[in-house]
């Protein structure tokens, strides 16, 4: 059984789905201030400052547009295999109970998915890595997609159409382009695009309205990208931007994330004294898309705890990742996909 859960990128829900056992995508905490389309996205936002040496932010359009006409090969492009795999390692705040005085605590998990184009066979395996010790998460055993699930079926490669099938799961209303944004964060974890598919993505990008590109930026493990940048003030008041960072040369995503941009409004009192700070935790998931490509058998790669990456110890520099500088003045948490919270 697949459950369907809408989320924004990073903080209140994009577009994020659950399986119930085995989570791919965990499930977020549900603001329901906070959810649902944007108060206004700004078509012609003033750019926000940047810190000193790095590149100006520029309209996205022309830069998207630019990357598709050129698209180098990624792993999706010259692997084979009967299965398409996945990696996605995430951040996220463990919210439970009330903060402490150093707010929620920081998780780690990596999950792996297994997957035939027609989502008919796969396997899922979910793990913890925080501390520098690597747990299982809950998550470990077959996957198969919801029958009749479009969203799982091989994504078009035209923008138009492209655009429909990351809409399939939108409520009413949710056609905005911070619904698209979270619709490509949630293709990456479901598929392994193709040149065709990511070309398609950068161009329908490049259609948003709004969208800002900051060249010359690095991920969290320090592959080269540029951001996507979505400015937009959310239903509560909440000014946020969702982010998308694309390798420079594939145009594959590398990383999707948010960040809030400005003070909170006060918020109804009916919600609590730590809804503001559980705001600002929900915000601070980041997800790092590091596996994308082809393999023979749901063994390839090693699963889990088996992982080279992920043996006790080894996992130490994915936690200290969390600690990268800001692109864009402080970056708070950031609310693109939503982290696992709640757990």
């Amino acid at each position: 059984m697949l459950t369907r859960t809408r989320t924004r990128i990073g903080g209140p829900p994009a577009d994020t789905r659950t399986r119930t056992g085995a989570l791919l995508l965990t499930a977020s905490l549900l603001l329901t201030a906070c959810a649902g389309p944007s108060a206004s996205v700004n078509p012609d936002p003033p750019p926000p400052t940047t810190p000193p040496n790095s590149a100006p932010l520029v309209p996205a359009g022309p830069v998207l547009n630019r990357l598709a006409d050129t698209l180098a090969d990624a792993p999706a492009d010259n692997t084979r295999g009967p299965y398409q795999y996945v990696e996605r390692r995430t951040w996220y705040r463990r919210i439970i109970g009330s903060p402490g005085p150093a707010g929620w605590p920081e998780r780690v998990s990596v999950d792996q998915l297994w997957r035939t184009d027609d989502a008919a066979d796969g396997r899922l395996v979910s793990v913890d890595v925080s501390g520098g010790t690597c747990t299982p998460d809950g998550g470990s055993g077959t996957w198969t997609g919801q029958t009749g699930d479009r969203f799982d079926q091989p994504p078009p490669s035209q923008p138009a159409a492209l655009r429909t099938h990351l809409l399939l799961t939108a409520g009413p209303g949710e056609n905005h382009p911070q619904h698209v944004v979270g619709g490509i964060a949630m293709l990456y974890e479901r598929h392994a695009p193709t040149r065709p598919v990511r070309a398609a993505v950068l161009r329908l990008l490049a259609e948003q309205p709004g969208l800002l590109a900051q060249t010359g930026v690095t991920d969290r493990i320090g592959r080269p990208g540029i951001d996507v940048i979505l400015p937009y003030t959310s239903r509560s008041g909440v000014p946020r931007h969702d982010i998308l960072t694309i390798d420079e040369h594939s145009g594959a995503l590398l990383a999707a994330y948010s960040a809030i941009t400005g003070p909170i409004p006060p918020q109804d009192p009916r919600l609590g004294p730590d809804y503001p700070a559980t705001i600002i935790a929900d915000a601070a998931g980041y997800r790092l898309y590091v596996d994308s490509r082809r393999t023979p058998n749901t063994h390839t790669p090693a699963p889990g705890c088996q992982h080279p990456s992920l043996q006790p110890g080894a996992g130490q520099h994915l936690a200290a990742a969390s600690g990268d500088s800001a692109r864009l003045g402080p970056r708070p948490p950031g609310p693109l996909l939503a982290p696992r919270s709640g757990r």
